[in-house]
């Protein structure tokens, strides 16, 4: 019975709704206000609300209906973003490259080290990395949850110059807890000459890469790490390991 006034009142509740939004976007977008009248567009509501009071179930099917087409209008602003900013998105020359540096496929990440969904899609990587044998890998550090991590950020950038990015990478990734103290004490683990990192995490070079992550973030829309792209493919969050071999097999097999 409740499936039958759902199914009843849908089709009429989402024609008033989507009639009044679309009136509201044409008008908008053409400058035009006598599309309907205001008493026209008064008695419009007025039935939109009545609907709802009186069905108030239909507004979680409407609720799902209006979510779904703000996340497809989502999806292709930022796949167009993407595309604008492809060149800079995959530009490695501030950051390290892992994993195959002519691989026939591109995952850049932007993460924290402080970020626990990052340290476990860490290890997903570290294994498709090996295993596929044909993934260029560019992390970029986007420190945004506390100092540490701004500090385990330009500790592991700096390393870039003395070419011990990889495995102080993965040792971060690996340490359940960072502070000060353990970043310093694990990049002494790796023979990194401590006082050349102390000077080169304030150097331009390492500000370039943070202050870059950072301008992409906000020109795309990025809200929240861990974050991938995969070739032109956006996956917000973390993903188990099997479905990022699915997309991975998906975008090759479309090439």
């Amino acid at each position: 019975m409740l499936k039958n006034r759902v199914l009843k009142y849908l089709s009429v509740f989402v024609f008033l709704l989507s009639t009044f939004f679309s009136v509201e976007g044409l008008k908008a977008e053409t400058k035009d206000t006598d599309i309907f009248s205001k008493d026209q567009i008064d008695i419009i509501k007025k039935m939109a609300i009545e609907a709802m009071l009186e069905n108030p179930e239909v507004l979680i099917e409407v609720s799902k209906i209006l979510k779904e087409r703000d996340e497809i209008k989502k999806s292709k602003n930022i796949s167009r973003l993407l595309e604008e900013y492809r060149s800079e998105i995959f530009d490695a020359s501030d950051a390290s490259i892992l994993g195959n540096p002519n691989g026939d496929i591109t995952i850049v990440e932007f993460f924290d080290y402080n970020c626990s969904y990052c340290k476990v899609a860490a290890q997903n990587i570290r294994s498709l990395i090996r295993d596929d044998g044909n993934i260029k890998f560019i992390p970029r550090e986007w420190p945004i949850l506390n100092s540490i991590s701004v500090f385990a950020a330009k500790a592991a950038i700096a390393s870039i110059k003395q070419d011990k990015y990889k495995d102080f990478h993965w040792k971060l990734m690996d340490a359940k807890r960072l502070n000060e103290d353990k970043i310093i004490s694990l990049a002494d683990e790796l023979d990194i000459d401590l006082i050349k990192l102390e000077d080169d995490m304030n150097s331009e070079f390492v500000k370039g890469h943070i202050e870059k992550s950072t301008l992409l973030a906000k020109k795309i829309g990025f809200s929240g790490t861990p974050l991938f792209i995969i070739e032109d493919q956006f996956i917000p969050g973390y993903v188990p390991i099997e479905e990022m071999k699915a997309i991975i097999s998906k975008i090759r097999k479309d090439k």
